[in-house]
């Protein structure tokens, strides 16, 4: 019966560490967020300024909008990959009865 409760305290001590981890990875996920969130704020502003202004639109300025293109693109696919990795881990921490 020992063996049994050592096993148990065992998983329960795995699965404490993985629960923890996750929780730790999400609310570092949710401050990058927060932190993207208020660039975009500020790169759309930006973007509503060159249109209502569309004489300033040099071939620099279009450089500098598909260069900004390109990387929130990017930056919103390792939210994404970030997201289905913790729904990943948080899936496969469900306790399994034991047999």
């Amino acid at each position: 019966m020992s063996d049994l409760v050592s096993i148990s305290q065992e998983v329960l001590l795995e699965y404490e560490a993985k629960r923890s981890k996750l929780a730790g990875e999400s609310l570092d996920l949710c401050d990058d967020f927060g932190k993207f969130s208020e660039e975009c704020a500020f790169l759309f502003d930006a973007f509503a300024a060159v249109a209502r202004e569309p004489e300033c639109i040099t071939p620099d300025t279009i450089e500098g909008i598909r260069h900004i293109n390109f990387w929130l693109k990017y930056q919103v696919i390792g939210y994404r990959e970030k997201i289905d990795n913790i729904h990943t881990g948080l899936r496969a921490l469900k306790l399994k009865p034991q047999e």
